[in-house]
């Protein structure tokens, strides 16, 4: 889906490559604690199938830590789709929950391979509407996230680019890499040592709030990185993701315990 340089070719990544995928019919969870500023805000869990052929992964978001005392935030996402070679095919993409104040839902259905939205519930009216015309091989963020993996898994790289829709705004994300080295070692990180980094950049193109002031920030361009390693039974699984979101800063996320499966 998705900056630096010294790539690496598939045969340079060597004890941090799997040798074997996991069954078509497992189902991989991962827990994550994920960071703001140095305080645990949030618990997210990844539940996944991903095959050469078809993915599908379910999400859930809760309030973590001191956060969760104060903040209510419950949101569960779930996507589906095929691989077609290089290109991923999103079929449907859901996202439902209580966040920033009351409850929300987004659809997202596919055709002529461009979202649709079925359900935009509350709409945001100060909100500028993506045009139809830009949103041609455009993907929900889950699917995104399904096209970074299966291409890290399948060809040792993680070059390329994506278009990520997500009901209200329109971003473009690059990724480059792998490079070889250390996980960082902050904010409780359990799993260390060698890892491959691939690195990523997201810039919101269309969907700005109307009259904005943060509007240049919006704008920019927000960089961020993820670590792979190959863990026993589950294959190559992100261990560590960092990102720079435009309003909150640096948010990171970090896998809590060893990822479990389940036919």
């Amino acid at each position: 889906m998705i900056p630096a340089s010294n790539s690496l070719c598939a045969a340079d990544l060597g004890s941090v490559a799997p040798t074997a995928s996991v069954s078509d019919s497992t189902q991989i969870t991962a827990v994550y604690r994920v960071y703001n500023h140095g305080m645990h805000v949030v618990d997210a869990t990844a539940d996944y199938k991903i095959n050469d052929l078809v993915y599908g992964i379910r999400t859930t978001l809760h309030a973590g830590g001191l956060l969760s005392m104060f903040l209510r935030m419950d949101i569960q996402s779930t996507a589906q789709g095929r691989f077609d070679h290089d290109r991923v095919q999103p079929t449907g993409y859901e996202s439902t929950g209580y966040s920033r104040g009351q409850h929300r839902a987004v659809v997202l259905s596919y055709a002529n391979d461009r979202p649709q939205i079925v359900t935009l519930d509350p709409k945001e009216s100060d909100r500028e509407a993506v045009p139809q015309t830009s949103l041609a091989h455009a993907m929900d963020t889950l699917s995104a996230m399904a096209y970074l993996l299966e291409n890290v898994r399948h060809t040792g790289k993680c070059d390329g680019n994506a278009q990520v829709f997500d009901g209200l705004r329109l971003s473009a994300m690059t990724s480059h890499g792998p490079f070889k080295g250390e996980v960082p070692s902050s904010y409780g990180q359990k799993f260390k040592g060698q890892a491959l980094r691939c690195d990523f950049v997201g810039q919101q193109e269309a969907g700005f709030i109307k009259d904005s002031s943060h509007l240049d920030v919006m704008k920019a361009p927000h960089p961020g990185a993820a670590w792979f390693q190959d863990l026993p039974g589950v294959g190559l699984t992100a261990v560590r993701v960092e990102f720079e979101h435009p309003k909150l800063g640096p948010m990171i996320a970090v896998l809590d315990r060893q990822p479990t499966t389940q036919q």
